[in-house]
């Protein structure tokens, strides 16, 4: 059985972001954090490489389990860094 062109993209896509996710890990900072210039605010980047990595994960997880739930708990550990602290 051969695997379409969308297939192979949404793999491909699904290797990259997952340990981008992870790499990311620096990048995080609570929402109600302070820095040397003031404020610091959630950062959008990891905003949308997150929301990336969900979506990708829902889309492959009928065929690459392991790989997709550890993006969820990449997704998971970034919200409870990023919102644990406000609440």
């Amino acid at each position: 059985m051969t695997e379409s062109a969308s297939s192979k993209v949404l793999r491909a896509v699904l290797f990259i972001l997952v340990p981008a996710a992870y790499l990311s890990i620096g990048l995080w900072r609570p929402a109600s954090s302070y820095g040397p210039t003031g404020r610091v605010e959630v950062s959008p980047l990891c905003s949308v490489l997150m929301s990336a990595v969900f979506v990708v994960c829902l889309c492959s997880w009928s065929r690459y389990r392991i790989v997709a739930s550890l993006g969820f708990i990449a997704c998971l550990l970034w919200l409870a860094a990023v919102l644990l602290p406000v609440l």
